[in-house]
């Protein structure tokens, strides 16, 4: 019988088919498996007694899955939607044993999953493998990035849209990587038949490992974490030959550049730097090789292990930024901007128990009353300002003293800085250095795409193509401490969550109702209270910034006082204050570094919940560097530092991070809802980031969190493939008969698919498409290919029943032309009776009327 289209059979159904059916059965262990083979006993009611190993289990039928027992742990199925039984615990066995074989990749019908080895395997990316992948279907050959690569490529030249690629997942789980091997299949199959394309491609493939050393660091889950978002732009002519390209970046974790958690590093340029460059180019930075530097180390020993890495990728890094188009000169002057960025970071002086010079809030003031200075290490502060083009006593004084407007005198006055101003100085400086570095990096990496196109003919061929986008974001992020930078992360992934679930889940069951199709709706997760939560603290934290850095009431616009009142706010409010909770105390908390309950807030993502720190955050939410830092950028001698230097730093003290980010996503969610999109989900199997360690509880987490059972279960009860009549029609109809064409669309799909054998319940008809199960369209472009016809009794059979259908219709037809005619004479003679009736109440009545009239 067709399976209901609700979703999946109650347990109690399942349960009442046979005698010791196989189950899954949730783990009472939460340190190992998430689920355990079992076999059920018997059933008592809503409970069942469940055998599980060599125990015997008393569970409510509402907890236990259906179970398959394949025989042979090698068996597995390439599309999810295959499964026997659909269930999170069928799901999680069949990527379990997927990922034990070094099958890393499946399908759920057109999504692919991607579980991270951890390892490399042999041959799976090569040039041959591009080949085979080249111009085949999905399904076709085993699960692979390839192939949703090419089929986003045969979408665009077929149907002239622009496509995107969504590579989601958690951090760690390789969606770099991904985002790699897809480029590298477009590249290939984009062709390289003409110079441009070829020297296009060369870069497209060499900017990557520029934006890895300049944009990924390592992390206590990945040791290439992305700390910034990209969106690749592929662009092609109307031939499908690789035009243009270029890439758009989102929030850069400028903040890591200062300071990073135990256990990790700061971004890979600056080892790469200290591991690549010879011992007479160190001399000339003035760096040390294998020196225990505050930026690079942090307050612990630093991270080793990666040296030999560090040597070879920065080789990759030189040869990368020639090839986009920068000389020596310009390779050395960012150099050189790294090495005094490293000279910057030890300007701070440290005390013996690693933690920087700094003194309670409380006591600042009175410390600093008689005009005392912080010291600083003016031997590090020289080596900075010489690298750096600047004076060394401007950059002292300006890190040491801050310049105040006395309105009454109408000049200006300085005054020292106390310890925690004097690092939000330094920390500023060294940041806004760092990121306008990257930002011009990927300026460059964009401007040498157009540098290819020299002539008027190019750029205009360039404008007028398609593009295939490739967005590898940064996945949830749950750390030891999360801070204003984890919130926007998380945003985007809300954001992206969201768009799914709106623009992917909700449109296919809206889509099956329009057709006509038979369907129950699936409930759905919603982001939208979240997304809607974490915009109103980013409101209230551009008044607080804003505020801040216009000198206004500097003790009321606290980190404290900000953190207080969005607290406040969200519990005055029934949606938010489900979202955002005040941070509850503790003896853990009184006794650890853990953020006060005034200085941060948890809020519950659909990825579980988050405590947030918001100390700092004022600060981190101003893109404007401190007006005396600014100065020193602008003034440098060195024209290079002096180029990243903002002219227009007087016409505002404020400028909100949030903001700009909050409107890149949005402009980001605008474009691809232009698009095609093609999604490719990631999951990390393992936090050691070994290989052959697959940890069930954290891949189901992931497959939950995602959305994925959801996709999963309206794929599998729905229709996978569909295809437009006019589609089916052009494409397939040669796989029957000349005399079959003079039939009506719907009559000449229904006898090919009859034809070919196809089940009735793997195919539906709806208003204007054809609806197929997994598999089935590309049986029939199989058998296109194959030029295959069916067999002649099985048409003679079909003809038969379309001269039957179509007498029936004709017989139906004449029925109900004969049966109009009465119907209308039968309502014409309702009508007269009803209309007669209404005359004779109204004569009756009328002498009455016409006697009372002369009394009135």
């Amino acid at each position: 019988s067709r399976r209901g289209y609700g979703g999946l059979h109650s347990a109690r159904a399942e349960l009442a088919m046979a005698p010791l059916v196989d189950v899954w059965v949730p783990s009472p262990d939460a340190s190992e498996s998430a689920f355990l083979p079992g076999k059920v006993l018997r059933v008592d009611g809503d409970v069942a007694e469940v055998q599980a190993r060599s125990d015997v289990h008393r569970i409510p039928l509402g907890e236990l899955r259906a179970r398959f027992d394949r025989g042979d742990d090698n068996l597995t199925c390439a599309d999810s939607t295959s499964l026997v039984y659909l269930n999170d615990a069928s799901m999680l066995d069949n990527l379990q044993r997927r990922h034990r074989q070094d099958e890393i990749y499946t399908y759920t019908a057109s999504v692919l999953l991607a579980v991270n080895p951890y390892k490399s395997i042999p041959g799976l990316y090569s040039e041959e493998q591009c080949a085979r992948y080249r111009g085949r279907h999905i399904g076709a050959l085993p699960p692979h990035p390839f192939a949703i690569a090419d089929a986003a490529y045969r979408t665009l030249a077929r149907e002239k849209k622009d496509q995107a690629l969504l590579i989601s997942g958690e951090s760690g789980a390789g969606k770099t990587e991904t985002a790699k091997i897809v480029m590298q299949y477009l590249a290939y199959t984009s062709g390289a038949d003409s110079d441009l394309a070829r020297r296009i491609q060369a870069r497209v493939l060499q900017a990557q490992p520029i934006l890895e050393s300049f944009g990924n660091a390592v992390t206590l889950r990945n040791s290439n974490s992305s700390r910034f978002g990209k969106y690749n732009r592929i662009c092609f002519n109307g031939e499908g030959r690789l035009i243009d390209a270029g890439i758009t970046t989102y929030l850069l974790e400028s903040s890591r550049v200062v300071v990073h958690g135990a256990n990790e590093r700061t971004y890979h340029v600056f080892y790469e730097m200290l591991a690549g460059l010879s011992d007479e180019q160190l001399g000339d930075l003035q760096l040390e090789r294998g020196r225990n530097y505050r930026l690079t180390s942090g307050h612990g020993p630093g991270v080793w292990g990666f040296e030999e890495r560090d040597v070879s990728n920065f080789r990759r890094l030189r040869d990368s930024l020639q090839t986009v188009g920068l000389d020596e000169e310009q390779i050395n002057a960012s150099l050189r901007v790294l090495a005094g960025i490293i000279h910057l970071g030890d300007v701070m002086l440290e005390e013996a128990d690693g933690c920087p010079q700094l003194r309670p809030a409380e006591e600042e003031e009175e410390a600093f009353s008689g005009r005392q200075t912080v010291d600083l290490n003016e031997e590090s502060a020289e080596k900075a300002a010489k690298l750096l083009g600047m004076d060394t006593d401007e950059l002292v004084g300006a890190l040491k003293r801050r310049k105040i407007r006395i309105p009454s005198r109408m000049s200006l006055h300085e005054v020292p800085r106390t310890p925690s101003q004097f690092r939000q100085a330094l920390e500023g400086l060294i940041k806004s250095l760092y990121k306008r570095l990257f930002e011009r990096i990927v300026q460059r990496i964009n401007d040498s795409f157009g540098e290819l196109r020299p002539t008027v003919e190019a750029q205009a061929d360039a404008g007028s193509g398609q593009q295939i986008g490739i967005l590898d974001i940064y996945g949830f992020e749950r750390l030891q401490k999360n801070s204003f930078e984890q919130l926007c992360i998380n945003l985007a992934n809300e954001r992206l969550q969201q768009y799914f679930v709106e623009n992917v889940l909700s449109s296919e069951q809206a889509l099956y109702r329009r057709e006509g199709l038979p369907w129950s709706d699936l409930a759905l997760p919603d982001s939208q209270p979240v997304v809607l939560c974490i915009g109103q603290v980013f409101k209230t934290l551009d008044d607080f910034s804003a505020r801040l850095a216009q000198g206004m009431e500097a003790r009321s616009n606290t980190d404290e006082k900000f953190c207080e009142k969005i607290v406040e706010e969200a519990a005055k409010d029934s949606q938010r204050n489900q979202v955002l909770k005040r941070l509850h105390m503790s003896s853990k908390r009184r006794t650890s570094a853990a953020p006060a309950p005034n200085e941060g807030f948890v809020v519950k993502h659909y990825a579980g919940a988050v405590e947030y720190s918001t100390q700092g955050w004022l600060d981190k939410n101003n893109d404007r560097l401190l007006t005396e830092c600014e100065d020193l950028i602008c003034s440098s001698e060195n024209s290079f530092v002096k180029s990243l230097g903002e002219e227009d730093q007087q016409k505002t003290a404020f400028r909100s991070i949030s903001r700009k980010y909050t409107a890149d996503l949005e402009a980001l969610l605008r474009t691809l809802s232009t698009c095609n999109l093609h999604y490719i989900r990631c999951f990390k199997p393992n936090d050691e980031q070994k290989p052959k360690l697959f940890k069930e509880r954290l891949v189901l987490d992931q497959i939950i969190q995602c959305g994925t059972i959801e996709l999963v279960r309206i794929m599998h009860d729905g229709y996978p493939n569909r295809c437009s009549f006019d589609e089916i029609t052009s494409r397939f109809h040669k796989l029957l008969p000349e005399k079959f064409q003079r039939y009506r669309t719907r009559t000449f799909i229904e006898a090919l698919l009859l034809a070919y054998k196809v089940p009735r319940d793997e195919w539906a008809l709806g208003m204007s498409r054809l609806f197929l199960k997994a598999g089935r369209l590309k049986m029939l472009e199989d058998l296109r290919s194959e030029s295959a016809m069916p067999e002649a009794e099985v048409l003679e059979q079909i003809a038969r029943d379309i001269v039957r259908k179509q007498w029936v219709r004709a017989i139906h037809a004449v029925s109900f032309c004969q049966f109009v005619p009465k119907f209308i004479r039968q309502l014409r003679v309702q009508r007269c009776l009803e209309k007669l009736r209404k005359a004779t109440r109204l004569g009756a009545r009328l002498p009455l009327f016409l006697k009372a009239a002369p009394g009135r």
